[in-house]
């Protein structure tokens, strides 16, 4: 709500809101060979997730520019698949306590918008964000959170970005902004940490006490 002296959350989606890791890990699979790349195993994937971003993609040897060329499509695909993404539990119930307690909620994603409003749609949560901003490139979300900030005529000191990933941890830094790191997506708390957030959670619940004591600072 413009004119609200509440911190404005702004939330990743992919792993932060919808878990899409499982999905998602198919998807990249199911295409990998394509570009003589290796497949993973779920088994694996636990492993994978104590790597940040970067780290990752050099394991999989995979180059920024094949990063955005294989995330391309692999949200073309998801798109025709986000009838089997299912929300991370305990999300939906913690949005509505931050919504009733009076937080604008926004999303910041590189999934597409209409994958999103898919997604929303479904658990009848769209009401629920004053917007979404999508299609962010790879490593350029710290840029688009600080254009969000613009548009939305809200300062840095009171913005939180919210998401699973340790660049995303990293973006939040860029742009002057809080970071909660959330460790049940695509990075663990093992290297979700190497980013320095200023809240580290493990469940949804906690998101609103660390609203709060934002808030509260």
């Amino acid at each position: 709500m413009p004119g609200s002296s509440k911190p404005l959350l702004i939330f990743d989606f992919d792993g932060t809101l919808a878990n899409t890791l499982e999905t998602g890990v198919k998807i990249y699979n199911d295409m990998a060979g394509d570009y003589k790349l290796p497949t993973v195993t779920m088994k694996e994937v636990k492993e994978l997730r104590k790597l940040n971003t970067r780290a990752l993609l050099d394991h999989l040897g995979i180059s920024r520019m094949l990063a955005v060329k294989l995330g391309a499509r692999m949200r073309k695909v998801l798109h025709e698949r986000m009838e089997e993404v299912e929300m991370i539990s305990g999300v939906e119930s913690a949005l509505k306590d931050l919504s009733k307690q009076g937080y604008r909620l926004g999303i910041l994603t590189s999934n597409s918008a209409d994958n999103v409003r898919i997604f929303l749609d479904r658990f009848g949560l769209a009401d629920a964000f004053s917007f979404i901003e999508a299609g962010v490139s790879l490593f350029g979300k710290s840029h688009r959170i600080s254009n969000v900030l613009k548009k939305e005529k809200v300062k840095p000191d009171a913005a939180i970005y919210v998401g699973d990933e340790t660049r995303d941890i990293e973006a939040a830094r860029k742009s002057h902004v809080a970071g909660i790191a959330v460790c049940w997506g695509t990075n663990g708390r093992e290297a979700m940490e190497t980013e320095g957030p200023d809240y580290c959670i493990d469940d949804p619940s906690e998101l609103l006490d660390c609203a709060l004591a934002f808030e509260a600072r």
